[in-house]
């Protein structure tokens, strides 16, 4: 388990504390947070899991079994606090976005939770693209027409499950397991590809296209406000934590950058997890954005940046795939110089989500020859993710008027020094990487004391301690030209029918 730089004996800790949940696609984590954000040592879990995949691009996994999880980190969190838990005022959520739910008429689940890798819909994506103004859409919606996002994914489902009647996020029935209470954030919201970012509710054009009664989607709370309390049967499993205020739960994306102190334009959150992103806390709640990227709503402002499907899952296939370990691998990739393969990588083995959003888009490897070897392919399939990070730099910088500074954390980077050095080169300027910090986690716990008028200023509380990466001038050279040779057999093999190129 990852130990936070910033940890806190329980006995040093200032009151009151935050329980904070982060619901990951890969794990559950649970741990208690100071007033200052800090987890106290010794009171954090972690429960791993993983998803349904199959062949057709479904990712998957059934609500009753993503509940057990966190029902199972709460479990232990409560019997690590003990009598700590009198001390906790209030509990806030991080959630993977995009997860998507088909309901019957009373309410209950019809359909596995799907993922947001899941990308069974991209046929659907396709057609609705044919109906309505795409660029329009991502306008009102900052979301993209996509098969990550609920509009597609609401027709698929439909054609699966004739009797859905209603729709929530994973998110919303957790919300209802521990408060009964079907509830979803705006920031949760904003991540549908639902929500009118500007008026802060459901897209009236949208939902009238798809036939949705505004009724049989999940009520929309204000981010700062909590919900309510534990009930039932929540109330009486933990009592510990029956007296806590809870929220209603975040995207990860933007407790990510909460949690790594990137809380404003100038500084801007680079994480790796399974998947990827690039994203900045902006105070325009509706800003204008180009194609590629996308804009959340994020309490009065804005979470705007970009997303790959690629990222330590990736890493871990190819690791899979060549049959190393990643360890070795990284060894081998590591005496290698920057783009000195020889291959050429489109990284899309879980679909492209960013910049170019293509439906149908698949992985490539070009260039094999008698003396390519598994380090090379994998430091290739590496660099490759780094392009990504660095494409989304670059139109994120055009946004910003200048390019911000860069804060990097993620579990990837924790074991892969090389990848971080890649980003750097790959984007052409130094990144400092906090590289023992569960950012989503202590986002959700800022968040809540923000939303208890404990924190006014999220900018108050200073940001990780990280490890400066420095840019090779030579590599990045090297890098450029690779990138650009990337894109040219991305247009070759992907250009027709594309949404949105990759440079």
């Amino acid at each position: 388990m990852t130990v936070d730089l910033g940890a806190i004996s329980p006995d040093r800790a200032e009151r009151p504390l935050i329980l904070a949940l982060d619901v990951g696609s890969s794990s559950v984590r649970a741990a208690l947070h100071d007033r200052l954000g800090r987890t106290l040592i010794g009171c954090a879990v972690q429960v791993p899991y993983a998803w349904n995949v199959a062949a057709g691009g479904g990712v998957r996994l059934s609500h009753e079994a993503l509940l057990d999880l966190v029902g199972g980190a709460i479990d232990e969190i409560a019997t690590i606090a003990g009598p700590l838990a009198g001390d906790v005022v209030a509990a806030g959520i991080s959630c993977f976005f995009h997860s998507i739910v088909g309901l019957d008429e009373a309410g209950r689940p019809i359909t596995p939770v799907l993922s947001w890798a899941d990308t069974t819909s991209a046929g659907e994506a396709v057609a609705l693209r044919g109906r309505i103004d795409p660029a329009a859409t991502h306008a009102r919606t900052g979301a993209p027409v996509h098969a990550s996002y609920w509009p597609a994914r609401v027709v698929r489902l439909r054609m699966e499950h004739a009797r859905i009647q209603r729709w929530a996020g994973f998110p919303e029935l957790l919300a209802e397991m521990l408060m009964g209470r079907l509830a979803m954030s705006r920031s949760m919201a904003s991540g549908t590809g639902l929500l009118d970012r500007a008026a802060g509710t459901w897209s009236g054009a949208l939902i009238e296209l798809l036939d949705i009664d505004p009724d049989h989607l999940p009520a929309i709370v204000p981010d700062d406000e909590p919900i309510g309390r534990l009930s039932g049967t929540a109330a009486r499993r933990w009592p510990g934590f029956a007296h806590v205020a809870w929220f209603a739960a975040w995207g990860d994306g933007a407790c990510g950058n909460v949690g790594l102190g990137a809380v404003g334009p100038g500084r801007a959150a680079l994480m790796v997890g399974t998947s990827g992103a690039l994203r900045v806390i902006v105070p325009d709640p509706a800003p204008s954005i180009p194609a590629g990227l996308f804009a959340y709503r994020l309490g009065a402002g804005a979470l705007v940046g970009g997303q790959l499907s690629e990222g330590g899952g990736m890493l871990a296939w190819a690791s899979r795939l060549l049959g190393r370990s990643l360890a070795s691998l990284e060894r081998s990739a590591a005496a290698i110089d920057a783009d000195a393969h020889g291959l050429t990588v489109l990284p899309y083995v879980f679909g492209e989500r960013g910049l170019g959003y293509h439906d149908t888009a698949r992985g490539s490897l070009i260039g094999l020859t008698p003396a390519t070897d598994a380090g090379a392919i994998y430091r290739a399939i590496l660099e490759s993710v780094a392009y990504g990070f660095a494409a989304i730099g670059d139109r994120l910088s055009g946004v910003l008027h200048g390019a911000p500074a860069i804060v990097a954390s993620g579990g990837t980077l924790t074991h892969s020094r090389l990848l971080a050095q890649v980003l750097a080169d790959s984007l052409g300027r130094h990144i400092g990487v906090a590289s023992a910090l569960e950012a989503s986690r202590r986002g959700a716990a800022l968040l809540a004391l923000r939303g208890m008028g404990l924190l006014p200023d999220l900018g108050a509380i200073p940001g990780p301690p990280t490890r400066t990466v420095h840019c090779d001038p030579e590599r990045s050279v090297r890098h450029q030209a690779a990138r650009a040779r990337q894109a040219a057999l991305y247009e070759a093999i992907l250009g027709e029918g594309r949404t949105v190129g990759i440079i």
